[in-house]
């Protein structure tokens, strides 16, 4: 992003002033500097040399020589175009006058609208990056924050580079999407940097590396190796076609490739136990890109939350970062930041991962004493893993096994920490015992007994995963002082941390979020806030129904799930489909889906399962369908147009009951702080996330329904909901719905 030198790349500039007939097509170019370009003819006999600003239009005859122009005559070229009333026009005296010109100036010329609330996002993200703070924004879909921050990151860093004591230094964007990371390294910031270089502003393109774990990466050994192994015939046709074309491109991203299946990708993924013994390590491809990823060159290093609190934990080990030095992180998506960090401090054992390594460190031969031994050692460790899940899981009471429980509470008794102790000496045992060829499986022993030893720790959370498959259980656990690592680790660094999101703060309140990431002890002084609200205009073109008259929500009384059932069909009439109707559960979803299915023969209704995504696309390709979800759909989903016209919320989505809830409790005096500091702000943040999917665009309209009595007008929490929404029309009845939908809707909405 520097402007002050002269840039070589100068083929779309070169086009466009060639299109603009400022000079003629058998001109050639030299270099650009800041918002000119020299250009080069050939008379014949001499060449000519020109000034042209490609901005403006301004040109100017320079000298004609009988050589061309060598690097080294560059510098007294650059002193004469320094000199020049056209040269650096509109070059900005400081960052906030460049945010202006570049939002109210270049983008406007490129059909960008001017938003003022996207200039003063953008203003107060690159003030917090100039001076080393925190900045915490919450900002409604539709006011474009990835912009915003984008280009406060890149005003930064041209006028960081006029500091004293500057050093090249990568600013990091995380996020919890792979779809946001790729539309900003595909689409963001490539448009963003044409612009900013046809208008001068930058001479350079910008740069940018998407970093993602290993296991996202292609292994070109056991690529081979698997290839070979296979049986053509026996091979379905296309998978085959899909590795032997992967083996030919050299491609090492895994998600460019194209029709190979997720067992196919374990396969022949990059695998951490094998990297420091292969042969190839040198000239291995993958090596290659890490090391070319490293550079500090790169403007932006973008990754997920995951591989950015992966990157913090190996500095704070004092082993080698992932990511070069940097002093600024934008972090996007920031609500989703603590649940990265449940996984990445958090610790599991899988009984099936145990399982697998014992088998394959255990000798297909024991011919040899060594042999047997080890072979007995893996044996028993098996059984004793096995013991081990099976007592975890009598520890589990009955009444935790509902329908949608993930976490399930178990107790580490004296029988299990037996077993536990046990398990760690006999594995640390066969560590000893391993010949040269096992002794691959080093880093992966090591693995196994670091997470078997925290489980003999009194300071974590503990819960149980998959207790009834058994094979593939698994025991999981989180600090006690999660919040307090996490802040520590985050917060005391002196660098600028930019968070954002659409739902960080609860009614312009950034209380909750706070204290979850363990920032309650770094001065006020240190954090800005900041809250924006949708640009696009609810009140016109937004319903909101919060019926009276339906039961208590109860998953198990059958009253209510008639009523309920009736409502949503009454509602999808009004709206002739066009609906999601979320839940918080899938009982209460196959439950009302077959009601609605009973009622709506002719209707198209799709219910989406455990696993299965295929709705999403068969929803959006519908003209009128009834989509029942939940999970993944409260967020991150983008459903364009009228295919989404109405949005029915059965239950406000208080989060279900677990260990690190019943921990999280035990913390506060009684229920009712609990239930205002926790349990309100995280139904509120997800209520919003939900209701996010409906308005996206400024010419969207619809219908929000929220069916559960908490919320209507007599409702506990009606208040907290009506803050926590934008401002919409009320609907007394399904009638209003009727008439509000053919005032905002074509003919062709309600065939």
């Amino acid at each position: 992003m520097d402007n002050t030198q002269e840039n070589l790349d100068i083929k779309d500039i070169l086009k466009k002033i060639i299109g603009e007939k400022w000079i003629t097509e058998d001109s050639t170019g030299v270099f650009i500097i800041k918002d000119c370009i020299v250009v080069q003819s050939f008379t014949g006999k001499n060449y000519t040399y020109r000034v042209v600003n490609y901005v403006t239009g301004d040109q100017k005859y320079l000298f004609y020589k009988r050589q061309e122009l060598a690097k080294q005559d560059y510098d007294g070229v650059i002193e004469k175009i320094k000199a020049l009333s056209f040269y650096d026009m509109k070059q900005a005296s400081d960052g906030s006058e460049m945010i202006d010109l570049i939002f109210r100036d270049i983008f406007p010329k490129y059909g960008f609208v001017v938003r003022e609330e996207q200039v003063e996002l953008s203003k107060h993200i690159y003030e917090n990056m100039k001076e080393r703070k925190i900045s915490l924004s919450d900002i409604a879909v539709g006011l474009g924050k990835t912009h915003a921050y984008l280009i406060a990151a890149m005003v930064h860093s041209i006028f960081a580079r006029k500091g004293r004591f500057y050093k090249q230094m990568p600013i990091v964007i995380t996020t919890s999407s792979i779809e946001l990371q790729r539309s900003i390294i595909k689409e963001y910031i490539p448009e963003i940097s044409k612009m900013l270089i046809e208008n001068g502003m930058i001479s350079s393109p910008i740069t940018c590396v998407l970093r993602k774990g290993k296991e996202n990466y292609v292994c070109e050994n056991r690529l081979k190796d698997y290839f070979q192994s296979l049986d053509p015939k026996r091979k379905r046709s296309s998978e085959y076609k899909g590795l032997q074309k992967l083996i030919q491109s050299r491609n090492i991203d895994l998600a460019d490739a194209e029709d190979i299946s997720g067992y196919d990708k374990r396969k022949i993924n990059v695998k951490s136990s094998q990297c420091m013994k292969c042969s190839k390590f040198k000239t291995c491809a993958f090596q290659q890109f890490m090391k070319e990823a490293r550079k500090s060159t790169y403007h932006f290093q973008i990754c997920n939350h995951n591989y950015y609190l992966a990157d913090i934990l190996k500095r704070k080990d004092g082993r080698r970062s992932l990511l070069p030095d940097y002093q600024t992180v934008i972090i996007d998506e920031a609500h989703k930041l603590m649940d990265a960090a449940n996984q990445m401090y958090g610790t599991t054992i899988n009984e099936h991962e145990v399982n697998h390594l014992m088998k394959k460190i255990s000798p297909t031969y024991s011919k040899k004493k060594s042999q047997k031994e080890l072979k007995n050692l893996t044996s028993e460790v098996m059984a004793l893993n096995q013991m081990f899940f099976d007592a975890l899981t009598e520890q589990i009471p009955g009444t935790a096994f509902f329908d949608d429980t993930e976490k399930f509470p178990t107790t580490i008794t004296l029988r299990i920490m037996t077993l536990l102790k046990k398990m760690v000496l006999t594995i640390h045992e066969i560590s000893k015992k391993m010949s040269y060829t096992e002794r691959q499986f080093l880093i992966d022993i090591k693995a196994v007994l670091d997470g078997l030893r925290v489980f003999l720790l009194e300071t974590n959370i503990y819960w149980m995963e998959n207790p009834k498959a058994k094979g593939q259980r698994m025991l999981a656990s989180i600090p006690k002082v999660i919040s307090k690592e996490l802040g520590d680790d985050l917060w005391t660094v002196k660098r600028s941390m930019i968070l954002t999101s659409g739902t960080l703060a609860v009614d312009g309140d950034f209380s909750y979020i706070k204290h979850q990431l363990g920032m309650n002890t770094i001065s006020d002084w240190k954090i800005n806030e900041l809250t924006k609200s949708s640009p696009f205009h609810f009140k016109k073109n937004c319903m909101l129904y919060m019926p009276k008259k339906i039961p208590f929500p109860n998953v198990d009384d059958e009253a209510y799930i008639h009523e309920v059932g009736q409502e949503i069909s009454r509602l999808i009439d009004a709206s002739n489909g066009h609906a999601l109707v979320l839940f918080t559960s899938y009982k209460p979803l196959r439950l009302i889906f077959q009601h609605i299915k009973e009622k709506h023969p002719n209707r198209q209704l799709i219910a989406m399962n455990r696993g299965r995504n295929t709705g999403i696309d068969e929803f959006k390709e519908s003209q009128n369908a009834v989509l029942f979800a939940t999970g993944s759909m409260w967020e991150g989903v983008n459903i364009p147009g009228d295919v989404l016209s109405h949005l029915i919320i059965v239950k406000l989505p208080f989060p279900i009951p677990d260990p690190i809830s019943d921990y999280e409790k035990s913390l506060y005096p009684d229920m009712n702080e609990y239930l205002k500091s926790v349990l309100i702000p995280k139904m509120l943040i997800k209520l919003r996330q939900g209701v996010g999917r409906l308005i996206r665009s400024e010419t969207d309209t619809g219908v929000i329904s929220i069916l559960d009595v908490r919320a209507s007008d007599n409702g506990r929490y009606h208040q907290e909901v009506l803050h926590a929404l934008p401002e919409c029309r009320r609907a007394e009845g399904i009638n209003d719905i009727q008439a509000f939908l053919k005032e905002k809707k074509d003919k062709l909405y309600f065939e």
